[in-house]
Protein backbone atom coordinates (compact mmCIF):
# COMPACT_ATOMS: atom_id res chain seq x y z
CA UNK A 1 0.00 0.00 0.00
CA UNK A 2 1.58 3.37 -0.99
CA UNK A 3 2.65 5.37 2.13
CA UNK A 4 1.02 8.19 1.60
CA UNK A 5 -2.16 6.22 1.77
CA UNK A 6 -1.68 4.27 4.80
CA UNK A 7 -0.66 7.49 6.89
CA UNK A 8 -3.90 9.16 5.75
CA UNK A 9 -5.87 6.25 6.76
CA UNK A 10 -3.78 6.30 10.23
CA UNK A 11 -4.93 10.01 10.87
CA UNK A 12 -8.29 9.03 9.70
CA UNK A 13 -8.62 5.97 12.89
CA UNK A 14 -6.94 8.58 14.79
CA UNK A 15 -9.26 11.24 14.52
CA UNK A 16 -12.31 9.34 14.65
CA UNK A 17 -11.07 7.65 17.98
CA UNK A 18 -10.35 11.01 19.36
CA UNK A 19 -14.07 11.29 18.48
CA UNK A 20 -15.58 8.78 20.41
CA UNK A 21 -13.09 9.91 23.19
CA UNK A 22 -14.94 13.67 23.45
CA UNK A 23 -17.53 12.02 25.23
CA UNK A 24 -14.62 12.40 28.35
CA UNK A 25 -15.73 15.79 29.34
CA UNK A 26 -12.65 18.28 27.77
CA UNK A 27 -10.59 15.63 25.87
CA UNK A 28 -10.34 17.87 22.79
CA UNK A 29 -11.54 18.86 19.20
CA UNK A 30 -10.84 16.70 15.95
CA UNK A 31 -8.35 20.02 14.91
CA UNK A 32 -6.71 19.07 18.46
CA UNK A 33 -6.47 15.39 17.49
CA UNK A 34 -5.45 16.17 14.22
CA UNK A 35 -2.19 18.89 14.85
CA UNK A 36 -1.54 16.03 17.90
CA UNK A 37 -1.26 13.04 15.55
CA UNK A 38 0.84 15.08 12.82
CA UNK A 39 3.09 16.87 15.41
CA UNK A 40 3.90 13.17 16.99
CA UNK A 41 4.72 11.98 13.65
CA UNK A 42 6.92 14.82 13.09
CA UNK A 43 5.07 15.73 10.16
CA UNK A 44 5.93 19.99 9.86
CA UNK A 45 4.90 20.07 6.28
CA UNK A 46 1.46 18.58 6.71
CA UNK A 47 0.84 20.79 9.91
CA UNK A 48 1.64 23.77 7.80
CA UNK A 49 -0.27 23.12 5.01
CA UNK A 50 -3.37 22.32 7.67
CA UNK A 51 -3.28 25.69 9.23
CA UNK A 52 -3.06 27.14 5.93
CA UNK A 53 -6.07 25.48 4.15
CA UNK A 54 -8.31 26.71 6.98
CA UNK A 55 -7.69 29.34 10.02
CA UNK A 56 -6.19 27.63 13.26
CA UNK A 57 -9.01 27.55 16.21
CA UNK A 58 -7.06 26.03 19.36
CA UNK A 59 -4.65 27.66 21.02
CA UNK A 60 -2.33 24.58 21.15
CA UNK A 61 -3.06 24.18 17.29
CA UNK A 62 -1.86 27.45 17.14
CA UNK A 63 1.32 26.85 19.00
CA UNK A 64 2.05 23.40 17.54
CA UNK A 65 1.80 25.38 14.25
CA UNK A 66 4.72 27.87 15.19
CA UNK A 67 6.88 24.72 16.20
CA UNK A 68 5.95 23.61 12.89
CA UNK A 69 7.64 26.99 11.18
CA UNK A 70 10.25 27.11 12.95
CA UNK A 71 11.39 23.24 12.63
CA UNK A 72 10.92 24.33 8.62
CA UNK A 73 13.46 27.37 8.99
CA UNK A 74 10.20 29.70 8.36
CA UNK A 75 10.45 31.58 11.78
CA UNK A 76 13.29 32.64 13.74
CA UNK A 77 13.65 31.73 17.17
CA UNK A 78 12.22 34.66 18.92
CA UNK A 79 9.13 33.97 16.92
CA UNK A 80 9.28 30.72 18.27
CA UNK A 81 9.10 31.74 21.95
CA UNK A 82 5.77 32.87 20.87
CA UNK A 83 5.13 29.05 21.89
CA UNK A 84 6.01 29.87 25.42
CA UNK A 85 3.30 32.50 25.53
CA UNK A 86 -0.79 32.10 27.71
CA UNK A 87 0.34 29.12 29.32
CA UNK A 88 -2.50 28.86 31.14
CA UNK A 89 -5.01 29.71 28.25
CA UNK A 90 -3.58 26.61 25.89
CA UNK A 91 -4.09 24.07 28.73
CA UNK A 92 -7.94 24.18 27.53
CA UNK A 93 -8.54 20.01 26.98
CA UNK A 94 -6.32 16.98 27.84
CA UNK A 95 -5.14 16.54 24.32
CA UNK A 96 -4.21 20.56 24.18
CA UNK A 97 -2.36 19.83 27.38
CA UNK A 98 -0.14 17.11 26.04
CA UNK A 99 0.15 18.75 22.87
CA UNK A 100 2.04 22.28 25.06
CA UNK A 101 4.02 19.77 26.76
CA UNK A 102 5.58 18.20 23.55
CA UNK A 103 6.00 21.63 22.21
CA UNK A 104 7.63 22.71 25.40
CA UNK A 105 10.00 19.86 25.72
CA UNK A 106 11.17 20.37 22.07
CA UNK A 107 11.68 23.53 23.20
CA UNK A 108 13.83 22.79 26.22
CA UNK A 109 11.59 24.21 28.60
CA UNK A 110 11.00 21.09 31.24
CA UNK A 111 9.19 23.14 33.86
CA UNK A 112 6.32 24.02 31.63
CA UNK A 113 6.52 20.41 30.10
CA UNK A 114 6.19 19.21 33.10
CA UNK A 115 2.84 21.15 34.53
CA UNK A 116 0.93 20.67 31.08
CA UNK A 117 1.35 17.21 31.13
CA UNK A 118 0.50 16.61 34.75
CA UNK A 119 -2.84 18.80 34.02
CA UNK A 120 -3.25 16.23 31.32
CA UNK A 121 -2.43 13.18 33.53
CA UNK A 122 -4.68 14.65 36.20
CA UNK A 123 -8.30 14.95 34.28
CA UNK A 124 -7.96 11.93 31.73
CA UNK A 125 -9.64 8.78 32.04
CA UNK A 126 -7.59 7.94 28.27
CA UNK A 127 -5.56 4.75 29.61
CA UNK A 128 -3.22 5.76 26.44
CA UNK A 129 -2.82 9.34 27.61
CA UNK A 130 -2.24 8.48 30.90
CA UNK A 131 0.89 6.44 29.57
CA UNK A 132 1.71 9.32 27.60
CA UNK A 133 1.72 11.48 30.08
CA UNK A 134 3.37 9.65 32.75
CA UNK A 135 6.22 8.94 30.29
CA UNK A 136 6.58 12.84 30.41
CA UNK A 137 6.19 13.45 33.91
CA UNK A 138 8.96 10.66 34.47
CA UNK A 139 11.22 12.47 31.22
CA UNK A 140 10.94 15.70 32.94
CA UNK A 141 11.64 14.06 36.31
CA UNK A 142 15.13 13.08 35.24
CA UNK A 143 15.90 16.32 34.09
CA UNK A 144 14.90 18.26 37.00
CA UNK A 145 16.84 15.68 38.74
CA UNK A 146 13.89 14.13 40.64
CA UNK A 147 15.11 10.96 40.08
CA UNK A 148 13.29 8.79 43.06
CA UNK A 149 10.20 10.49 41.39
CA UNK A 150 11.66 9.14 38.26
CA UNK A 151 11.62 5.38 39.33
CA UNK A 152 8.56 5.67 40.77
CA UNK A 153 6.83 6.91 37.46
CA UNK A 154 9.31 4.31 35.38
CA UNK A 155 7.46 1.73 37.59
CA UNK A 156 3.86 2.09 37.50
CA UNK A 157 4.93 2.25 33.46
CA UNK A 158 6.37 -0.81 33.42
CA UNK A 159 3.56 -2.22 34.68
CA UNK A 160 1.46 -0.92 31.43
CA UNK A 161 1.72 -1.42 27.99
CA UNK A 162 4.45 1.00 27.31
CA UNK A 163 7.46 1.27 24.44
CA UNK A 164 10.11 -0.94 25.57
CA UNK A 165 12.84 1.20 23.46
CA UNK A 166 11.84 4.64 25.55
CA UNK A 167 11.76 1.92 28.91
CA UNK A 168 15.41 0.80 27.71
CA UNK A 169 16.75 4.96 27.28
CA UNK A 170 14.54 6.13 30.50
CA UNK A 171 15.20 3.57 33.00
CA UNK A 172 19.11 3.65 33.50
CA UNK A 173 19.43 7.38 33.42
CA UNK A 174 16.66 7.34 36.58
CA UNK A 175 18.55 4.08 38.50
CA UNK A 176 22.21 5.91 37.42
CA UNK A 177 21.73 9.54 36.80
CA UNK A 178 25.78 9.75 35.46
CA UNK A 179 24.06 8.46 32.59
CA UNK A 180 22.98 11.22 31.32
CA UNK A 181 26.47 12.31 31.06
CA UNK A 182 26.07 10.06 27.92
CA UNK A 183 22.64 11.63 26.57
CA UNK A 184 23.27 15.02 24.61
CA UNK A 185 19.79 15.77 24.48
CA UNK A 186 19.35 15.36 28.17
CA UNK A 187 22.41 16.49 29.38
CA UNK A 188 21.43 19.56 27.25
CA UNK A 189 17.38 19.93 28.99
CA UNK A 190 19.03 19.22 32.70
CA UNK A 191 21.39 22.09 32.28
CA UNK A 192 18.89 24.94 30.65
CA UNK A 193 16.46 24.18 33.55
CA UNK A 194 19.44 24.79 36.32
CA UNK A 195 19.37 27.83 34.45
CA UNK A 196 15.84 28.58 35.28
CA UNK A 197 14.95 30.05 32.01
CA UNK A 198 11.43 29.04 31.78
CA UNK A 199 9.97 29.97 35.02
CA UNK A 200 9.27 33.37 33.41
CA UNK A 201 6.74 31.68 31.43
CA UNK A 202 5.08 29.72 34.39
Amino acid sequence: MNRKILYMILMALTCLACSQEQREANYGTEEECRYDAMQLDGDWEGIVAEAQKSPVQSLACHKVFKLAQFRLNQIDSEAAMECLANTKEALTSVTGAMMMSDVYMQLGFAALAQRAAFEAMVVTSSDKMKRRALQRLAETAIITKQYDVARKYIAVLEEKDVNRQWLKTMKPMAEHPEAIEQNPIFKSLQEQYEKGEDQFFM
